[in-house]
C-alpha cells in the first residue's frame, strides 16, 4: 500500500461517523466512530437540571448531547455551545440541522476562555460536562480528541469556572457533573467565586457503591441559604439501568 493509500484510509477513518439517537429518537446525535464519543454523563446531568433552561451556555459542548437534551425537553430554551475541537463542533452543527434546532441553538468553534466566545452576564444557565482529570493523574489517551475532552489539557477547573461566573446573569444557575473525589475542591472553587451549591446529588454505579460522580447546581452565594442534598442517583439495578436512568434516557415514561 502506498503512502497516498494510507493517507486516504486515515482521512476516511477520521470522517467516519455514527448516527445515534436519544429520548427514543427525539434527539439525533452524529458522533465519530473513532475519537470522542458521548458517555452517559450528559444524560445524567440533563436529567438533574430542572427546566426551564432559558438562554443557556454549554461549555465544551462536544457533539452536542447535553444541549440537545435541553432543547428537546424545553421548547422555549435557546442556547450557545462553545467547542474548541473543530471536528466535534462540525458534527454538532450537523446535528443541529438534523434536529431542526437551527433557530434556537448556535455552535461556535473557539477556546471558551476567550471573552468573545461567551458574552458576559448573558445566560440564565451555564452547564458543562467538562474535562475532569487533572494533568498528572492517569494516562493521557493516545487519541488527542479524547485527551482534550477528558483531561485538563486546554481547560482547567479554575478556567471554566471563571468563564461560567462571568457568563451568568445575576440570578442564573451553574450546573455540571464531576468526579466525586473532587467534591471538596469544587466547593472551594465555587466559594472563591461567590457561588454556592444550591443542589447536590451524588451518583452511584449501584446501590451502596461508593459515589463516582456528583451533579450540582450552583447560584450566587447571596441567593443560597443552604445546599439541598438529594438522595443518590443509582445508575444500575440488577444488571441494567435503573428505572430513573431509563426515564432520563426516555425509555420509560
Amino acid at each position: 500500500m502506498s503512502p497516498a493509500d494510507d493517507a486516504r484510509d486515515s482521512e476516511a477513518e477520521s470522517e467516519a461517523v455514527t448516527h445515534d439517537t436519544l429520548l427514543r429518537g427525539r434527539v439525533k446525535l452524529i458522533q465519530p466512530v473513532h475519537g470522542f464519543r458521548s458517555s452517559l454523563d450528559p444524560v445524567l446531568l440533563a436529567g438533574f437540571i430542572q427546566a426551564p433552561y432559558g438562554h443557556f451556555l454549554d461549555i465544551g459542548c462536544g457533539t452536542g448531547a447535553l444541549s440537545f437534551l435541553f432543547l428537546a425537553r424545553d421548547p422555549a430554551a435557546t442556547g450557545l455551545g462553545v467547542e474548541i475541537q473543530p471536528r466535534l463542533a462540525g458534527l454538532a452543527i450537523r446535528s443541529v440541522e438534523a434536529n431542526g434546532f437551527g433557530a434556537r441553538f448556535a455552535v461556535v468553534t473557539a477556546d471558551v476562555r476567550h471573552a468573545e466566545s461567551a458574552p458576559r452576564a448573558a445566560f440564565d444557565l451555564v452547564a458543562s460536562n467538562p474535562p475532569f482529570r487533572p494533568l498528572g493523574q492517569g494516562v493521557l489517551p493516545p487519541q488527542a480528541e479524547r485527551s482534550l475532552a477528558h483531561h485538563e489539557v486546554a481547560l482547567t477547573l479554575a478556567e471554566w469556572l471563571d468563564v461560567a461566573q462571568a457568563a451568568l446573569r445575576p440570578e442564573g444557575r451553574l450546573a455540571a457533573i464531576y468526579p466525586a473525589d473532587r467534591l471538596d475542591e469544587m466547593r472551594a472553587a465555587l466559594t472563591a467565586r461567590g457561588l454556592t451549591m444550591a443542589r447536590l446529588r451524588m451518583v452511584q454505579a449501584q446501590t451502596g457503591a461508593r459515589p463516582s460522580r456528583f451533579c450540582f447546581e450552583a447560584r450566587r452565594s447571596v441567593l443560597v441559604a443552604e445546599t439541598q442534598t438529594e438522595a443518590p442517583l443509582v445508575v444500575h439495578e440488577q444488571g441494567k439501568y435503573s428505572p430513573e436512568v431509563r426515564h432520563m434516557l426516555g425509555e420509560v415514561s
